[in-house]
């Protein structure tokens, strides 16, 4: 890839650096998904194979599960939808989303080996699978995921250890990236996107993510194009500059950011964003009352229950229960 190359990060292993001059809003790379999957709650709302969101789709006649915006989008989304198809059927209803992406996966591996395009830069085997700093409530989850998925997998298909299984299971929860809807609202799906893997953290990035959602509508296949991400530039990125991306959202504070860090990626975020809290008395900022400023205590209540109520109606935004999220803004915006 002419404007990216891995190098070894200092205290971060390998990295990805800009080989030329970057300006805002270039694209510095694209990247189709080596597999992607609807999310569970969303199945029936969202196209299996654009990922747009659309209020009448076409259901696949065969799993019952799949659904397509027309026959355009089920064509285009067959090769990755037919051996899952069939394993559906067999299996009697669609296992998790976690475990539909690894079989996803692993088909695509077993057809196309671990490199399979001329541009990716790294195979799965090579990807952090953290499994050994994972808590034990975490492990017994993905045995839980293992164990089903074992019942899932065609006997018909390639087989695979469960060495292997376990390592693809920690790969997406690691580095599995959100898909969005076709306004870039609401995440729909999780794919795996191996350079984007190489892409480190950083509190402040240079760099954002976007989905491109491709065009399958156009009358001539010729014009048709796949659905991938785009890395754009933020800023300017000067040559042999570290590429990043923010992991989490930059607007929490920091003590936030690295808790969501740890947890997720386990790792302490080092930058000097971190370092120096720097914006943390901007973001925690309360208005004065006659002179008198908030007292950390009731910051710190205030910021908690900020919390509480965005995650609140973020499940209901999942869900697609947008009457409770509505009932919920007016309440905590007086």
């Amino acid at each position: 890839m002419e404007n990216i190359a891995v190098f070894d990060s200092p205290g971060k292993g390998r990295g990805l650096k800009a080989t030329k001059e970057m300006w805002a809003g270039d694209v510095i790379f694209s990247e189709p998904s080596l597999a992607a999957v609807v999310f569970d709650s969303l199945a029936e709302r969202i196209c299996h194979s654009c990922f747009r969101r659309q209020d009448k789709l076409q259901r696949c006649a065969q799993c019952k599960f799949a659904h397509y915006c027309d026959r355009t989008c089920q064509r285009a989304g067959w090769a990755e939808h037919k051996e899952e198809c069939n394993a559906i059927k067999a299996y009697g209803k669609a296992p998790n989303e976690n475990i539909r992406l690894v079989a996803r996966i692993l088909w695509r591996l077993d057809k196309d080996g671990g490199v399979v395009s001329d541009t990716q830069l790294t195979t799965l085997d090579d990807l952090e699978d953290h499994f050994t700093d994972m808590p034990e409530d975490d492990l017994k989850d993905f045995k839980v995921d293992i164990h089903n998925f074992l019942d899932y997998w065609p006997h018909k298909c390639k087989q695979h250890t469960i060495d292997e299984i376990s390592h693809l299971f920690g790969v997406i929860n690691c580095n599995g990236f959100s898909v969005s809807d076709q306004q870039g609202l609401q995440a729909v799906g999780v794919g795996l996107f191996p350079n984007l893997c190489l892409v480190n953290h950083d509190c402040w990035p240079n760099c954002t993510v976007i989905l491109n959602h491709g065009n399958q509508s156009a009358v001539n296949t010729m014009f048709h194009s796949q659905a991938r991400i785009e890395i754009r530039a933020l800023g300017k990125i000067e040559e042999g500059e570290e590429l990043t991306v923010s992991y989490v959202d930059f607007l929490n504070v920091t003590e936030e950011r690295q808790r969501l860090l740890k947890a997720q990626y386990f790792f302490d975020c080092t930058c000097e964003h971190c370092e120096k809290r720097i914006k943390d008395d901007l973001k925690l900022g309360g208005r004065e009352v006659d002179g008198v400023k908030p007292s950390e205590d009731q910051v710190k209540e205030a910021t908690d229950y900020c919390y509480q109520m965005l995650e609140k109606m973020e499940k209901a935004r999942l869900s697609g229960d947008y009457h409770e999220v509505l009932n919920e803004i007016p309440q905590h915006t007086k």
